[in-house]
């Protein structure tokens, strides 16, 4: 940064205008060493904003001069010492704090060991090693929660001698032993379990679950069989934070305590149990509790499907079929139940299913129809066609796309004739993916009589190469783009013949799903280039996209010719493909367009520079 330049931004750092002092310590960052110390008097300004923008500024201006004016800071106030904290951190010079690791204030070195983990530089291990022995039982205790949040694996046995130190240097050194998950450490461990202190005697049952693996499942139950109360639970929650694990006998009794709690964590660990111990008899429980679960709330919707995944589990037990027919549950369990027999081809449950799907509750109506759908039955269309009729459009769909299923030929015309009458559009795709899936080539000759939404729904789900030809040359605009869309998907050159001549379709749109299906069959690259200057932005944008993915190994100089289009939105996908080319090749390129008006393009292609 010039002199004159500099002078004048430190100026400004002592407007009496904040706003002012804040844009000055921001260019600032655009500087060198001689911009450090003032930036750290403005980490004392009164606005938090000036005093961000310094922080920023001197990471980014970074280097050892600047790490080396920052740690007297540590000593100062507490809002200060954070403000460093965080810059030492971000400027990430691990060699540099052995200084302060030597340091005669406690509290220096136990920030100095702090920022070695911040840091997370695994070199900082070798260093943290000769902090183990450290006089200041805070230093060592912050030395043995460094050593886990890097897994220091190679000084375990350090930290296994530190469950001799005092109690507070104790619970780092469990909970270190956590981190690392070093087996050997079990054995340990499992002597802390019987001391006295109860605290300690939690974090250490915490940390043999974090451990895993069979030794340290083994002592886990072996306690888990010899205790009682809120530790024997809080070894039952970590024994299966590591996974389903080993069948637990005699703790149903604390999963369901578990299963209870307002704890979702806990909840979760319960279900992991009850699924692990293959325990049916609480299906009862899971129901109420999951059926409690607000499916538009997101806790709920992501309670939910792990309370039917547990339930699923089991297979289709005596105990859902009670369920099933239980007036006693309410209706969001009910639909739990439904789904979960759905889920699991209980077919035992299917009298039950038909009465259900006539309940004055539309959710088990729903839940009810696809869950018979998913069955697959196989006692004809009549089932399900009485439900095309239901009040609830979600019901009428969940009928719909089980005859589209199980392709029942005699449910075509009256499906045919619910498309007309059909209101939603949603069910209305549904109908003609099932009048698809029973009889394509029926459905596609009676094409001409429907109406054009109906004709592009037909192409957006037909998989059929024929029918999706016939499609792409209809009179509407979004029918031939779905089917275009379509035609992508082949490799057909059938495809390709019909694709070439549409670069010249009045529609923009059946233009821009021609670049964009180009993209999809790589094909046709003369064909594409006719669009790159087609009259609609959006045209020429996906021409572009699709330019590097055609025939051959595309075309530079047109890419390149991108940069100099009228709309932003095509520049900026050129600069992203430019990117791509070689490093020297990029920079020629996008040379021109440094002094671009538009200001994000500015920004994309400086980034792209830099980067280069």
């Amino acid at each position: 940064m010039h002199k004159k330049r500099l002078q004048s931004l430190l100026k400004k750092l002592e407007s009496p205008e904040p706003s002012t002092r804040r844009r000055a310590a921001e260019t600032l960052s655009d500087s060198d060493e001689r911009a450090v110390y003032p930036l750290i008097k403005a980490l004392r300004d009164e606005s938090p904003g000036v005093q961000e923008a310094a922080m920023h500024s001197l990471v980014t201006i970074g280097g050892e001069v600047t790490a080396y004016m920052v740690q007297p800071l540590l000593r100062d106030e507490p809002s200060i010492r954070n403000m460093a904290l965080i810059i030492l951190k971000e400027l990430g010079m691990v060699k540099l704090l052995l200084p302060l690791l030597k340091d005669k204030d406690d509290d220096i070195r136990k920030f100095a060991v702090d920022l070695l983990s911040e840091i997370g530089d695994k070199g900082g291990c070798r260093y943290l090693e000769e902090m183990i022995h450290d006089p200041n039982p805070n230093v060592r205790a912050a030395c043995m929660t460094s050593i886990g949040k890097l897994k220091c694996r190679g000084l375990t046995d350090a930290v296994i001698n530190a469950l001799d130190d005092e109690e507070w240097v104790i619970f780092s050194a469990v909970d270190a032993l956590g981190e690392l998950g070093d087996s050997s450490a079990v054995e340990p461990l499992s002597r802390l379990i019987k001391r006295d202190s109860e605290p300690l005697r939690y974090a250490a049952i915490e940390a043999l679950g974090k451990i895993g693996g069979n030794e340290a499942e083994g002592t886990l139950v072996g306690f888990i069989e010899n205790s009682s109360g809120t530790i024997r639970t809080a070894a039952i929650r970590s024994l299966l934070s590591t996974g389903p694990g080993r069948k637990i006998k005699g703790i149903s009794g604390d999963l369901l305590t578990m299963l209870s709690s307002n704890d979702m964590e806990e909840v979760k660990l319960a279900l992991r149990g009850i699924s692990s111990i293959g325990l049916k008899e609480a299906t009862p429980n899971l129901l109420d509790r999951g059926g409690a679960m607000d499916p538009l709330n997101p806790g709920g919707a992501e309670m939910i499907p792990l309370f039917r995944e547990c339930l699923a589990s089991f297979g289709c037990t005596g105990e859902l079929l009670e369920a099933l027919s239980s007036d006693r549950l309410k209706y969001r369990g009910k639909v739990l139940a439904i789904e979960v027999a759905g889920e699991c081809s209980c077919r035992e449950a299917a009298p039950v299913l038909k009465e259900l799907i006539n309940s004055s509750a539309r959710d088990i109506r729903r839940a009810g129809v696809r869950a018979l759908g998913r069955l697959q039955i196989g006692e004809g269309s009549e089932l399900f066609l009485s439900k095309t009729n239901d009040p609830d459009g979600h019901v009428r769909e969940a009928a719909i796309t089980a005859l589209g299923r199980l392709r029942y030929g005699s449910a075509f015309d009256a499906l045919l004739e619910l498309l007309h009458a059909e209101p939603y559009i949603n069910v209305k795709e549904r109908i003609v993916e099932a009048l698809l899936s029973i009889d394509e080539m029926k459905f596609i000759s009676l094409i001409d009589g429907y109406e054009s939404s109906v004709r592009e729904m037909a192409a957006r789900y037909s998989n059929n190469f024929d029918t999706l030809i016939r499609l792409s040359t209809d009179g509407n605009p979004s029918v031939r783009v779905s089917s275009l869309l379509a035609l992508g998907r082949f490799s057909d050159k059938r495809a390709v013949e019909i694709i070439k001549p549409m670069v010249k379709d009045p529609s923009s749109d059946v233009r821009k799903a021609v670049a964009q299906s180009i993209e999809e069959t790589g094909c046709c690259k003369v064909a594409l280039r006719s669009l790159l200057s087609d009259e609609d932005m959006w045209v020429r944008f996906h021409a572009l996209k699709a330019l590097p993915d055609t025939d051959g190994s595309g075309d530079s100089a047109l890419i390149i010719s991108g940069l100099r289009d009228r709309a932003v939105p095509v520049v900026l996908k050129a600069i992203e493909l430019i990117s791509g080319f070689p490093p020297d090749e990029a920079k020629a390129a996008l040379k021109e367009l440094t002094g671009h008006p538009d200001e994000v393009v500015k920004e994309k292609v400086m980034e792209v520079l830099e980067q280069s």
